[in-house]
């Protein structure tokens, strides 16, 4: 028994009181509930017809020829299309067989919805030869990390150019401070970038555990930037912590994987860390792009604010694009690590030490 059984008896039960159509009835019944979802709905008696939403949920619809998809994510898609529509909270699309489809509000009013090209290649979602897809994610860490740089910076000149950062430099400048709402892996790069934020470009730096951040009622004001590191851009907790920073009138700067995601599309601006797929549980490729991009955020207002001389920072750029070559190197000590995994596979426990950024 889920509470998905009481959506639709809800949806079945408008549907004939109020003698209407389904796409009148799901709309009637969202209107009702509370709470987050993604659905898709069909009338077993008029199977021509899908009525799919969101709230809260990641959804997207793929547009293929003569036929579409629906799902949680652009991963299962890709296969069959590049061209997809990511639906906002609170939209509803109807889709019928015949090819016509249209997007609208849960207050019926109609949307002109903007089909996305996805960048993902069928390639990017399979294993590649390796023994899993961690494995794969691993050994794509130097490719991922020279990607999220590619264009962003120039040691030898010195600058520093975030796109999404240029235009709200100075609110991060004259910031009263920094938050940073993330979770899991995301919430682990934002004690990282506090360090790096703080000690660069001296702005003061909070990181919350999203799922608390709300529950709190935090102060926050026009002059706070929040910094939101996600992953997948679709982390519940975090979107949530984003609504209540974005009502108090704080400038949202979202980090994300993912084109076209909800975080994105909440953010006033943001960075991709282009990573990628990341299809292993354990955050790998994902989180050390996330430090990338942050570390290039650290530089970019400490440059702004004149907290580090030039040569600092060119020295610090140049060890970035090193990087990749020295991830690489470390990679090619696969047999001695599993040699020393090997020996220390049954210990009950490890006692890791370190300070600073370690």
């Amino acid at each position: 028994d889920t509470d998905t059984e009481v959506l639709v008896n809800l949806v079945e039960e408008i549907r004939k009181n109020e003698a209407c159509s389904l796409e009148d009835a799901v709309r009637a019944a969202l209107n009702e509930v509370v709470g987050a979802y993604a659905i898709v709905v069909m009338d077993r008696k008029n199977p021509d017809q899908l009525i799919t939403a969101r709230k809260g949920s990641p959804l997207v619809i793929g547009i293929g020829k003569d036929e579409f998809f629906i799902a949680s994510d652009a991963s299962p898609i890709i296969e069959y299309t590049k061209q997809v529509i990511y639906l906002d909270d609170q939209e509803y699309a109807c889709i019928n067989r015949d090819g016509s489809y249209f997007v609208k509000t849960l207050a019926n009013v109609a949307q002109t919805p903007f089909i996305h090209e996805l960048e993902l290649s069928l390639e990017m979602i399979e294993k590649g030869g390796f023994e899993h897809f961690m494995l794969k994610e691993i050994y794509e860490q130097p490719k991922v990390i020279a990607d999220a740089l590619r264009g962003r910076m120039n040691s030898q000149e010195g600058w520093i150019k975030l796109g999404g950062l240029d235009e709200y430099i100075a609110r991060f400048t004259h910031a009263k401070r920094i938050l940073i709402s993330a979770c899991g892996t995301s919430w682990h790069s934002g004690l990282i970038a506090e360090y790096l934020i703080e000690d660069l470009a001296r702005v003061p730096v909070e990181v919350e555990y999203a799922s608390e951040f709300r529950y709190r009622n935090p102060i926050i004001g026009e002059h706070d930037v929040v910094l939101a590191i996600s992953q997948s851009g679709e982390t519940a907790d975090t979107l949530a912590s984003l609504e209540l920073a974005k009502e108090r009138q704080a400038l949202i700067y979202g980090i994300c994987n993912v084109i076209g995601s909800s975080i994105a599309r909440m953010s006033h601006a943001g960075s991709y860390t282009h990573a990628g797929p990341e299809i292993g549980v354990a955050s790998t490729k994902a989180f050390t792009a996330q430090v990338t991009i942050l570390t290039l955020i650290a530089l970019q207002i400490a440059k702004a604010k004149g907290t580090l001389p030039e040569s600092r920072i060119r020295e610090i750029l140049t060890e970035l694009e090193h990087m990749p070559q020295k991830i690489a190197q470390v990679l090619k000590l696969d047999d001695q690590i599993r040699t020393i995994a090997a020996i220390y596979k049954d210990s009950s426990n490890f006692l890791y030490l370190g300070r600073g950024y370690n």
